[in-house]
């Protein structure tokens, strides 16, 4: 049995007439008779009553009837359920971000409007430091990360990363701080106070290059304290325990009462990357897509 035969009887059904049924149908009445009559035989079972004036459905026929056209309408629907997942339509999406990601404009605008066009895309979110999204996403249990790094960083073959934004690096300070607003400030400044820092396991390689920049203009960082979060870290910063050094998108967090000031080295930039797959499934494709719309 095969839908077809399914689709030719509910025609026959509903039009109780083979000339009319064959017409919708846009085949000739004598193949479709042959079709339904096939259907009978391999069911054992009168699912129609011909005469020469009349076509009427069995006892058998109308059960039959409505258990077809439920199957019919379930097929259509995987059908739809099957092309809306290879446009991408359906499904899960996987994303890691590193603690700054979601302060990018281009980041949060990509993801809301990802959220609009693909409404039944499940969005699962998971802040993951940078080193372990490029594990993650080739263990598949990530589609796509969001990783800083101030080079393109080095990955296997199966990914590819896409720099979403290139962006200076500023020094977040109390107001009443000495570094507070100073013009043409240099790492080498910063270096000379105490800092409050990401841990190593958390910063996913962002502390270990600030600290690379700093050394390559001569200077030592000094480590006041380690933190895990973007809060601690602004919070102790707020505090008066150390400066930081951050990207500058994350100058939007203006309710810590800090000033940012930009650091003049050239070498003082930072950028994000977008990581995924060279072959993404459809759901990471669309969300690559509207990422590198705004991609600088």
């Amino acid at each position: 049995m095969e839908l077809r035969h399914l689709r030719y009887f509910v025609q026959v059904a509903e039009d109780l007439h083979f000339a009319r049924a064959a017409a919708r149908l846009g085949i000739s009445q004598p193949p479709l008779s042959q079709q339904i009559r096939q259907l009978e035989d391999e069911l054992g079972v009168r699912l129609l009553d011909r005469t020469s004036r009349r076509v009427t459905l069995t006892y058998a026929g109308t059960m039959f009837l409505e258990a077809a056209r439920r199957t019919l309408a379930e097929a259509d629907a995987a059908a739809t359920v099957a092309r809306r997942a290879a446009r991408g339509e359906l499904g899960e999406l996987r994303v890691g971000f590193n603690a700054s990601a979601p302060f990018i404009p281009q980041v949060a605008a990509a993801i809301n409007s990802y959220r609009l066009r693909y409404p039944d895309v499940q969005l699962a979110l998971s802040e993951v430091a940078g080193p372990a999204q490029v594990g993650a996403i080739l263990a598949d249990a990530l589609d796509v990360g969001f990783l800083r790094s101030a080079a393109p960083p080095a990955l296997p073959p199966e990914l590819t990363a896409t720099r979403i934004l290139r962006e200076r690096l500023v020094v977040a300070t109390r107001p009443d701080h000495p570094l507070a607003g100073r013009t043409g400030l240099r790492l080498a400044d910063a270096a000379a106070h105490p800092l409050v820092v990401y841990a190593s396991d958390r910063s996913g390689g962002f502390t270990e290059e600030l600290f690379a920049l700093m050394r390559a203009t001569g200077a030592e960082p000094r480590v006041a304290q380690t933190v895990r979060e973007v809060s601690t870290l602004l919070g102790l910063v707020a505090a008066g325990v150390g400066i930081t050094v951050v990207a500058e998108s994350l100058c939007a967090l203006q309710s810590a009462g800090l000033v940012y000031t930009a650091l003049g080295d050239d070498s003082a930039v930072s950028a994000m990357w977008l990581v995924h797959a060279a072959a993404s499934p459809p759901v990471a494709a669309n969300f690559v897509a509207i990422v590198t719309e705004g991609a600088g």
